[in-house]
């Protein structure tokens, strides 16, 4: 019987080298899938690298009635739903006193979305409730409270969009960034005023915010614009000032109607 031939040194250097290269794989692996520090108060990663950002400007210079903060819930749900998790969702309104700095309502990261779950990985009721609990319903109850019952004087909407584009979470190096602006897209400030001028994008050229354009390169805007019983200038026109304003912003932008 022919005898059998001993592993020479070669075969165990061989399987040392590959248990050490597991071993050490398997310290990779893990930290590449281990999830990033995050704020325990907003759910967002410490080391500021939002996978998505979206801004909602909500313009409240004229009452919502009960049907408008419907279908802003709605569109919020479809936002929060959309985002990633750790993705950055913000709501800011006009500030009609200081009209570049608008006012932060609500900022805070996706715990995970319910719809993005893995059955496998997760548990999708699990990651539901803290979705619900923790992002969603702070979002939606503080949207709502903005909402109720408040005018504001002025709609300095070209001064608002110029301090979101300067925030910092919101810079070409992030990744993801929307924007979505809620008005009657009634520009209303004292440097440019829709009221005095009409949406004539040749007379807001010869203001001085001309001079404080936002630099949206990258960015996805979409307008949804608040319905009114009536609306003091023909729709057409301010819809042709902002595709005018956003072309030079750079940003992509679209009306949802």
């Amino acid at each position: 019987m022919p005898r059998s031939r001993e592993k020479g040194p070669w075969f165990w250097r061989s399987m040392i080298a590959a248990m050490v290269a597991s071993v050490f794989g398997m310290f990779a692996v893990a930290a590449f899938s281990a999830p990033p520090p995050v704020d325990p108060d907003t759910n967002c990663r410490m080391d500021r690298h939002d996978p998505a950002h979206t801004i909602v400007l909500l313009d409240q210079s004229d009452p919502f009635g009960p049907n408008d903060v419907d279908w802003v819930r709605e569109l919020l749900d479809g936002e929060a739903r959309t985002l990633p998790k750790h993705g950055r969702l913000t709501v800011m309104v006009p500030n009609a006193s200081q009209p570049f700095d608008p006012v932060r309502v609500y900022s805070a990261c996706s715990t995970g979305s319910p719809d993005k779950a893995n059955p496998i990985l997760s548990n999708p009721r699990m990651v539901a409730d803290a979705w619900r609990t923790q992002f969603y319903e702070p979002l939606v109850a503080r949207v709502e409270t903005e909402m109720q019952d408040k005018v504001a004087p002025a709609s300095p909407l070209s001064e608002a969009l110029y301090a979101i584009a300067d925030r910092a979470d919101f810079q070409a190096g992030q990744r993801h960034r929307r924007l979505i602006v809620v008005s009657d897209l009634m520009q209303h400030s004292g440097d440019f005023s829709f009221y005095r001028t009409g949406a004539d994008y040749g007379a807001f050229r010869e203001t001085r915010l001309v001079e404080r354009m936002p630099a949206l390169d990258g960015v996805e805007v979409t307008a949804r614009i608040v319905p009114r019983e009536i609306y003091d200038l023909p729709m057409g026109e301010v819809k042709a000032f902002w595709r005018a304003y956003f072309r030079e912003t750079g940003a992509t932008y679209g009306s949802l109607n």
